[in-house]
């Protein structure tokens, strides 16, 4: 089965991340910029506050290689740090493309 791995991280953690995950299987990626919104950070907007820009990283992969990207992704972007970013994985039933 696929999995889809995907990382929300501090703008610029992205590029140094990038070659090692590259190492480790996966078929694609897509890095994606945004902005976080959030309780207590920022000015705000609509009744939230606007945090940090962030990247999001969308990575497709084999079930077998998920626990070794996340792995890499949690070292490598320091994510138990709280406020460095996070990091989910979704099962994927189709690909088409």
């Amino acid at each position: 089965m696929f999995k889809l791995i995907v990382a929300i991280l501090p703008k610029g953690k992205t590029k140094a991340i990038m070659p090692a995950v590259k190492d480790v299987g996966i078929f694609g990626a897509t890095m994606l910029s945004g902005k976080g919104l959030c309780a207590k950070e920022g000015n705000r907007v609509l009744g939230y506050r606007i945090g940090s820009s962030r990247e999001i990283l969308i990575l497709l992969t084999l079930g077998a290689n998920k626990e070794k990207i996340i792995e890499v992704l949690v070292k490598r972007g320091n994510l138990k740090i709280p406020g460095e970013g996070i990091l989910f994985v979704m099962d994927i039933s189709q690909i088409i493309g």
